[in-house]
C-alpha cells in the first residue's frame, strides 16, 4: 500500500510538472540546456510511468499471489 502511494505521489507531481511545462514544450526562444532540460523531464515521466507499470501490474500481484502460497503452506 505504501509504495501503491508513492507511486500515486509520483505521478501527480509529474502532472503538475507537465502542466507547468505546457507539455514539455520550452519556449521558442529557449537555449539548448533548457530544451534538454524539457526533454529529461519528459523521459522521467515516461521511464516512471513505466516502471510504476510494472510493479503495480505485474511484480505486486506475482509477489501477492506467492505471500498467499506461502502462508498455506504454513
Amino acid at each position: 500500500r505504501v509504495m501503491r502511494y508513492e507511486h500515486d505521489n509520483a505521478g501527480n507531481a509529474l502532472s503538475e510538472i507537465r502542466q507547468l511545462t505546457d507539455d514539455y514544450t520550452p519556449p521558442e526562444d529557449a537555449c539548448n540546456t533548457y530544451r534538454a532540460l524539457f526533454h529529461g523531464l519528459s523521459e522521467l515521466e515516461q521511464d516512471l510511468h513505466q516502471h510504476i507499470h510494472l510493479e503495480n501490474n505485474i511484480l505486486f500481484p506475482r509477489t501477492a499471489t506467492l505471500e498467499a502460497e506461502l502462508s498455506m503452506t504454513r
